[in-house]
């Protein structure tokens, strides 16, 4: 994501572990726990940016089990400053997250 012209700034990636349909990639010690290893990638992003995003990682990545999901932000911001809401929505106006 920081490769991208403009770089996509501001996410946050975490650990995770997926309960999929399929165990063919799996390790011995994910098949006997049951789950795989997965990584989950948050960002808030304008729509069209999220939507270009995935369609990058879709062409160059290509990964079968990866899932993203995109939806709607109504209000973010950080604590001390005045938050984004509805009326600011044009600015901020999806999130887009890609779990691999």
């Amino acid at each position: 994501m920081l490769g991208l012209d403009p770089p996509v700034a501001g996410f946050t990636t975490f650990a995770a572990e997926g309960h999929g349909l399929s165990f063919d990639t799996a390790s011995v010690g994910e098949r006997v726990r049951g789950r795989v290893k997965r990584t989950v990638i948050v960002a808030v992003l304008p729509r069209m940016t999220a939507e270009r995003l995935v369609e990058i990682v879709r062409r160059e990545i290509a990964v079968p089990h990866m899932a993203y999901w995109i939806e709607p932000v109504l209000a973010c911001g950080r604590m001390g400053e005045r938050p984004t809401g509805a009326a600011d929505l044009g600015k901020v106006s999806a999130a887009g997250a890609v779990g691999a």
